[in-house]
């Protein structure tokens, strides 16, 4: 299979922006290399209420009540999902909102159980790399 991944436009926002679009670009690109059954579209795509609440959970991975585990981070996700009035459905479509990642972590397939797993990793680069500045300045 080839996924075609578009050029990322990054734009020049705030600190928290800029660290949810890193996080969320990359963890496009890992789905893409271990062949996840969904890459999600590219961030300049999404609606503006998902681009609203993932800046919210970002900035919660940026503090001290961040996520530590996988499932804890899908369960997150799931809830979100709800929020913004996606359900249960085979295959994922996003006129429909419907997505078959909406199952128990456990029921996950690997490829997305790992792609929670780096999701994190990420976060955590975000929070000690992307950066205003040298902190020591």
């Amino acid at each position: 299979m080839t996924v075609c991944l578009a050029p990322i436009e990054w734009p020049t926002g705030t600190l928290l922006e800029r660290q949810a679009i890193f996080t969320y670009e990359v963890a496009r690109l890992q789905a893409a290399a271990v062949d996840a059954p969904i890459v999600p579209e590219p961030w300049s795509t999404r609606d503006e209420k998902f681009r609203t609440q993932y800046l919210e959970i970002t900035s919660k991975m940026m503090g001290p009540d961040r996520f530590e585990s996988p499932e804890a981070a899908h369960d997150s996700w799931w809830q979100a999902y709800i929020d913004l009035g996606w359900t249960y459905g085979p295959v994922r479509d996003v006129d429909a909102k419907t997505h078959p990642d909406m199952v128990p972590f456990a029921d996950l397939g690997w490829e997305e159980r790992v792609k929670d797993a780096v999701w994190i990793a990420l976060n955590e680069i975000a929070r000690q790399w992307i950066t205003d500045g040298d902190p020591d300045d």
